[in-house]
C-alpha cells in the first residue's frame, strides 16, 4: 500500500475560497472544484473590473489556468488566447531564441524563460496582460536530463506593456503530477490576484 501524502496547499486553497469541505457541495470538495471557485470569485471579477484582456502560456499546467479563467460566462470578452507550446520548436516559433533553450543557455525552467514567454504572448495576441509559467514536474527521467534543475522548480511571470514581474513558486514536489499542476495553477492565480489588485491603467 502506498503511503498517504498530505496535500499541503489544499487547506490553504479552502481558506482562500472561504469555506470548508463540510460547507460545499460534493463537486467542489476536490482541488479542481475549489480552484474554479477561487478563480470565479476572486480573479475574474477583478479582470472585468479593470477592463483588461488576458493571454496565457502554460508549460506545466497544460491548459488548466486557461480552463479556470474561462469557466465564467462572457470569458471571451477578456480572455483572448491560451497557448501550450510544449515542444521546444513551438517555443522557438513563439520567439524564444534557440540558443537560450539549449544546455548552455538559461533553459526552459528559468525566470528568463518565464519573462520571455509572458512578453511574447502579449506581442502575439495584443492582450494587455500576459501570464506565463514554466517548470519541472516530477520525472523518472530527471537523472538522464542535462540539467541542474530540480523537480518542483517552477517560475511564473506576469507582463504588461510597461513591466514584467517574475516569481519562483514554492511547490510541494512529492505530489502526483495532477496535484502538482493544481498547486502550480493555484500559485499562479495567487500571483495574478496580487498583480491585479495593484494594476492601474
Amino acid at each position: 500500500m502506498e503511503p498517504v501524502i498530505k496535500i499541503d496547499f489544499l487547506k490553504e486553497l479552502q481558506v482562500s475560497v472561504g469555506t470548508s469541505f463540510e460547507q460545499v457541495e460534493p463537486s467542489l470538495t476536490s482541488s479542481y472544484g475549489l480552484l474554479h471557485e477561487f478563480a470565479r470569485n476572486n480573479i475574474v471579477p477583478l479582470i472585468k473590473q479593470k477592463n483588461i484582456t488576458v493571454a496565457s502560456v502554460e508549460l506545466t499546467t497544460c491548459g488548466l489556468i486557461t480552463d479556470l479563467l474561462t469557466s465564467s460566462s462572457g470569458a471571451s470578452l477578456y480572455f483572448i488566447l491560451g497557448m501550450i507550446p510544449y515542444s521546444n520548436e513551438m517555443k522557438i516559433k513563439l520567439g524564444i531564441p534557440r540558443e537560450e533553450l539549449s544546455y548552455g543557455g538559461y533553459g526552459v525552467v528559468s525566470t528568463e524563460a518565464a519573462k520571455e514567454l509572458a512578453q511574447r504572448v502579449i506581442e502575439f495576441s495584443g492582450a494587455k496582460i500576459g501570464i506565463a509559467e514554466t517548470g519541472l514536474l516530477t520525472s523518472s527521467e530527471l537523472k538522464k536530463r542535462r540539467t541542474s534543475k530540480r523537480a518542483g522548480e517552477v517560475f511564473a511571470a506576469i507582463a504588461s506593456s510597461e513591466e514584467v514581474y517574475v516569481k519562483e513558486l514554492s511547490i510541494q514536489n512529492n505530489l502526483s503530477r495532477r496535484y502538482m499542476r493544481h498547486e502550480i495553477a493555484f500559485r499562479v492565480l495567487q500571483f495574478l490576484l496580487s498583480f491585479l489588485e495593484s494594476y492601474n491603467l
